[in-house]
């Protein structure tokens, strides 16, 4: 009376040989593979994103993928940020500085022959308004020269027991009669 146990795997040390994958799970393992390279790519990245962004089930079945297409993208985008950044400062350091130096060394090279000589040939104090000076008086002072300005100063400007003077207006010409008193 043999009872038959119930059969709970491999007996003493026997293994199940694995099963090798038909050709056709092997091609699909191999897509996968392929495409999982080709999302790290920038221009891979881009069909990816676009295809799932307009496929919202293939998206959801497939985030994993998705969600390292957007990371190839932005990880693109940051590196091309970080290009013209250094594009402007390499333009900044050997175009704009050679120029800076130049101008400078021509004002040097300007500048030395007067220095030694003791002569300046040109005076930087008369350029500059008197320290006192406001700059409302400066405009007023340069206002003054005006001759229709000048006139209306000088009205102002007369003493305080004289009324000031005022242009005065022309007369009008009388205007011509009312038609309604007129017989037609």
């Amino acid at each position: 009376m043999h009872q038959q146990l119930p059969s709970i795997g491999p007996i003493h040390g026997q293994l199940a040989a694995p099963v090798p994958p038909d050709r056709h799970e092997l091609a699909e393992e191999m897509a996968w593979v392929h495409l999982y390279r080709a999302v790290r790519q920038p221009p891979g990245a881009a069909e990816v994103v676009k295809y799932l962004n307009s496929n919202p089930e293939a998206r959801s079945r497939h985030e994993a993928l998705y969600l390292i297409a957007c990371e190839t993208l932005h990880a693109k985008v940051l590196a091309d940020e970080q290009s013209e950044r250094t594009v402007a400062a390499f333009r900044a350091i050997f175009m704009t500085a050679p120029i800076h130096v130049l101008q400078l060394a021509t004002a040097l090279v300007v500048a030395i022959p007067r220095i030694f000589s003791g002569k300046s040939t040109v005076d930087p104090k008369a350029s500059r308004p008197k320290a006192g000076a406001s700059r409302a008086k400066a405009r007023v002072d340069v206002l003054a020269k005006h001759p229709e300005v000048a006139e209306v100063i000088t009205g102002f400007a007369a003493s305080p027991s004289t009324a000031p003077v005022t242009p005065e207006a022309p007369a009008a010409p009388e205007a011509p009669a009312s038609r309604g008193g007129q017989a037609a």
